[in-house]
Parts: C-alpha cells; sequence; structure tokens
C-alpha cells in the first residue's frame, strides 16, 4: 500500500500530526504539493462555520420579548393576587371583630336581669299562673 510518504515502511516515520490529519492520500489523486500546504496551520479553525440564518435573529428577538412579557405578566398577577389576599384578610378580621361585638350585644339583650327590669319599666308583672296550650292531637306535658 502507497501511502503519503512512498512506501508501507515509511509510516513509522509519519508524524502525529500527519497521522491525525488523516493526510493517507494516494498519489494519483492529489500530490504531495496539497499536504505540504497544511504544514504548520491549525486546521481545526479552517473547518466550514454553519451560520445561523440571518432569519431566525428576529425571531429569536421576538421570542425574547414575548418571553420577559409574559414573565413580567406572571409577577404582575403575583403582586395583584397577594395585594387581594392581604385586603381579604383584613376584612375577616373585620367581621371577625363584628362577630364578636354582635355576639356580645345579643348576650346583654338576652340578660334575663336586664328584661326583668324593662318588663317592670313597662309595667309588666310576672303572671299568677301559666297555662299551657298545645295544638290539637298533641298531649300536654307536666
Amino acid at each position: 500500500m502507497s501511502g503519503l510518504f512512498g512506501d508501507t515502511g515509511a509510516r513509522s516515520r509519519r508524524s502525529k500530526s500527519a497521522l491525525s490529519l488523516n493526510l493517507h492520500v494516494r498519489r494519483g489523486r492529489r500530490g504531495l504539493g496539497d499536504a505540504r500546504q497544511l504544514v504548520g496551520r491549525d486546521v481545526a479553525n479552517d473547518l466550514p462555520h454553519k451560520r445561523m440564518p440571518i432569519w431566525l435573529i428576529p425571531g429569536f428577538a421576538v421570542g425574547a420579548v414575548f418571553a420577559a412579557l409574559a414573565i413580567v405578566h406572571v409577577r404582575v398577577e403575583l403582586i395583584d393576587q397577594g395585594y387581594k389576599r392581604y385586603s381579604a384578610v383584613e376584612r375577616l378580621q373585620a367581621l371577625e371583630e363584628e362577630q364578636r361585638i354582635l355576639t356580645a350585644r345579643v348576650g346583654e339583650l338576652r340578660d334575663p336581669a336586664r328584661l326583668a327590669t324593662l318588663a317592670q319599666k313597662m309595667g309588666l308583672s310576672r303572671p299568677d299562673r301559666v297555662i299551657a296550650l298545645a295544638p290539637p292531637g298533641d298531649e300536654l306535658r307536666p
């Protein structure tokens, strides 16, 4: 097999860079001039770079703007829900306080001592006897 340097015995004389660059070409197709152009050259930077199509740049920009707007919208909604929750907690506390006051007022109004005093002021007296009336068909309880 003839390689870059002629015979197969010349393989041991090849440098590592020649092997890593895959310069094993047949003499019939390419001459040594092609291989000599690569000596001392950084072939890693010579690889063709795949460029992003120019029409994708506005698409990425629009996508980034929409993503930013979505994030802002979520944050604004979160803040709004926080304010609503805070006002609901305040309203709940006010209603609980009002319920406490009204429960105390009902207790005051139902106080038997207060009702007796109010009845005396109105000229009412305690009855001498109580007559229990029941609807027809029900028995009277003693």
